[in-house]
């Protein structure tokens, strides 16, 4: 089946709807430059093709990561013909002929009675196919390529616009190519002599056509056969459609003047709705650009309305660290916190501050850990010495050594030169040790010595060192059971757990997130120069809720990546997935272990619960306080007192529509 019309059936969603075509590709695909549209969502953009061949037709999978099935087989290049099926996702498609039932003369508009079957059946399946087009570019060459058919032209021209503003939109030859300089190779005095009077021209030979043949353009053309039809659009010329064979004489009669002028009807009706169409797109972006900036200035005035909560939650961090300086003995500012937990940290640290003896600080990964021991370096009496940090998972045994003893020259290959360590270069200030519990165990014995007798012997040496450093360590790891288990010596453990600081995880201080989110904002304001972003009492909601595994680390790289995704205010779509829709924490779903057992108690349990279930009740009821207090089975003035215990802010509560009756 090399040319002439076939249909193509698309069974989707339970409905049939056949499309017409003539050309020898046809694409499929969800995207709308596609020839046949899909709305399956299994469906790529470009799914596959279904080309003409000698037989029939050979469909082609265009990558699709589902291919068209053949028979409940996916399919890579598949032969079919005529009446034959396929299955793109869940649409199915099948390969038809046009109808050869005879339309009536009300329907095609044709003049002549007696024509073939066929010829019918191929004006309605082009019609349709016109109709079924909403590119203006591809439905002007798809009239021309159906006029060449349908007369069996030479060449076929669409002429727009009139006099010398007039233009060839479409030049194409029998063979479906491009004629190339078109203005040149019609007579333009017929077309305009058609376009003013509104009445066809047909000519069996214009060379011996005395209305013709004294026409420059016929003669130097050698014009023969003409056949030029007014192209009406909403009952306005506005053009023609130029049909002609320089080879053949009386290759156009009635007929043909008939079908071309049937068609010059259906292609003004089709032009008109693409025209509509894309004024229709165009007006559709232009309202969407219009709906985008009402969502920014929205969002800017939401901000606006927000920025007394900014300038509160910067009051209550002033507030916070100005308190800090009357309830404590030392400033702790560096540190973020004013809950109950932290203060308690504080109360402890002050005890700790100027003594000499170590700090084991002990905490989850990301709590602040290194702050603490910051802390004790900066507000101490070793002030002015050295704070030297070391990382002890970081680097392999031997590496730690010579980082932490020193070596001399030639201690072993590669010691050019001699160094000294950490606990030399640390010598009248503090050296902090972090992730103590991942020091070998031939390592320990080495630092237990150091802590005994204060000197150090580098690697390689025979002298030894005195050294006058304070020791601060820290781990996340339990040191109580790796020295029963064996894995961390007794003797050192004791050594370094003389004073000993509980840091606490953010899951137990949560009203210290809004304190810390604006502290985050206010230092990446700072660093680069940028106005601050503000949070949404919705986004704040959602950080308050969660867990924070990893603690103020994770916390602040959340924060962080909502910023650069924000445009001025975190909005809640802003947070990452696993923040806006927590799993369910398996501490409320029957776990048969007690609350120590998980590492927490059972007021942070009831906490959590309580700030979870709010979360979702405002959540639900769009920020109406009097609705989420309903579905909570409390009063509005308890979830109030909630509300403020946990810092959980809350959006201007909508007012509630008035139902039709009510007083």
């Amino acid at each position: 089946m090399t040319d002439g019309p076939f249909l193509l059936l698309v069974r989707e969603d339970g409905e049939s709807v056949p499309h017409p075509f003539f050309q020898s590709t046809v694409t499929i695909g969800r995207s709308q430059d596609c020839d046949v549209t899909l709305h399956d969502r299994k469906v790529s953009r470009k799914h596959c093709r279904l080309e003409r061949s000698e037989s029939g037709f050979i469909l082609i999978d265009e990558g699709a990561q589902n291919p068209a099935k053949v028979d409940g087989d996916p399919v890579d290049r598949c032969d079919l013909g005529i009446g034959d099926h396929f299955f793109v996702g869940d649409c199915e498609i099948e390969i038809l002929l046009p109808s050869e039932e005879t339309p009536g003369l009300d329907e095609t508009q044709l003049a002549e009675g007696g024509q073939s079957t066929k010829d019918l059946a191929a004006f309605v399946a082009i019609a349709r196919a016109l109709n079924d087009e909403r590119d203006l570019s591809r439905l002007l060459t798809s009239i021309v390529d159906a006029a060449i058919q349908l007369t069996g032209a030479e060449r076929g021209f669409l002429i727009l616009g009139q006099g010398e503003a007039s233009t060839v939109e479409v030049a194409r030859n029998f063979a479906r190519e491009e004629v190339g300089s078109p203005e040149f190779k019609i007579s333009r005095t017929i077309a305009e002599r058609v376009r003013e009077t509104g009445v066809p021209e047909l000519t069996t030979n214009a060379q011996d056509d005395d209305r013709f043949s004294s026409l420059a353009s016929v003669t130097d053309l050698k014009l023969r056969s003409i056949l030029c039809i007014p192209l009406r659009i909403r009952g306005v010329v506005e053009g023609v459609l130029y049909i002609d064979n320089r080879l053949q004489n009386q290759v156009f009669k009635e007929r043909e003047k008939a079908l071309l002028t049937s068609l010059a009807d259906h292609a003004g009706l089709a032009i008109h709705n693409a025209r509509t169409m894309h004024e229709l797109r165009g007006k559709q972006v232009d309202l969407e650009t219009a709906l985008s900036r009402v969502a920014q200035l929205n969002s800017a005035l939401k901000g606006q309305v927000q920025e007394q909560q900014v300038e509160l939650a910067d009051m209550r961090d002033q507030l916070s660290r100005a308190s800090h300086g009357g309830r404590f003995r030392y400033d702790y500012s560096s540190i973020v916190g004013d809950s109950r937990r932290m203060n308690e940290l504080f109360a402890v640290l002050d005890k700790y501050i100027e003594a000499e003896e170590p700090v084991l600080i002990l905490g989850e990964s990301g709590t602040g850990k290194e702050l603490v021991a910051r802390a004790v370096h900066r507000l101490g009496t070793r002030s002015k010495g050295p704070f030297i940090s070391e990382n002890c998972a970081a680097l392999p045994e031997a590496l730690l050594e010579s980082e932490l003893f020193g070596y001399v020259k030639g201690a072993f290959t590669g010691a050019a030169s001699s160094r000294k360590g950490l606990l030399v270069a640390a010598s009248g200030g503090v050296l902090f040790l972090d992730e103590i519990g991942d020091m070998h165990p031939g390592l320990q014995t080495k630092l237990l010595r150091v802590l005994q007798e204060g000197e150090v012997r580098p690697l390689g040496g025979q002298n030894t060192i005195k050294v006058d450093v304070r020791l601060v360590t820290a781990t996340n790891r339990n040191l109580e059971e790796m020295v029963q288990e064996g894995d961390f010596r007794e003797d050192l453990y004791y050594r370094l757990n003389v004073l000993r600081v509980q840091v606490p995880p953010l899951r137990e201080r949560r009203e210290d997130i809004p304190i810390l989110v604006e502290r985050f904002l206010t230092d990446a304001a700072k660093d680069s120069g940028q106005p601050r972003v503000r949070v949404s009492p919705d986004a704040m909601r959602a950080l308050s809720a969660y867990r924070w595994r990893g603690n103020v680390r994770e916390l602040q790289n959340e924060i962080l990546r909502a910023a650069i995704l924000s445009d001025g205010v975190i909005l809640e779509s802003h947070l990452s997935e696993t923040v806006r829709n927590p799993e369910e924490d398996l501490d409320y779903s029957g776990s048969s272990l007690v609350p120590a057992e998980r590492g927490t108690t059972l007021p942070e349990l009831v906490r959590d619960l309580e700030i979870r279930e709010i979360t979702k009740a405002l959540r639900q009821s769009t920020g109406n306080k009097s609705r989420a207090a309903e579905m909570l089975g409390v009063s509005r003035f308890a979830l109030q007192r909630k509300l403020d215990k946990y810092s959980l802010q809350d959006e201007p509560e909508e007012p509630e529509v008035q139902e039709a009756g009510e007083n």
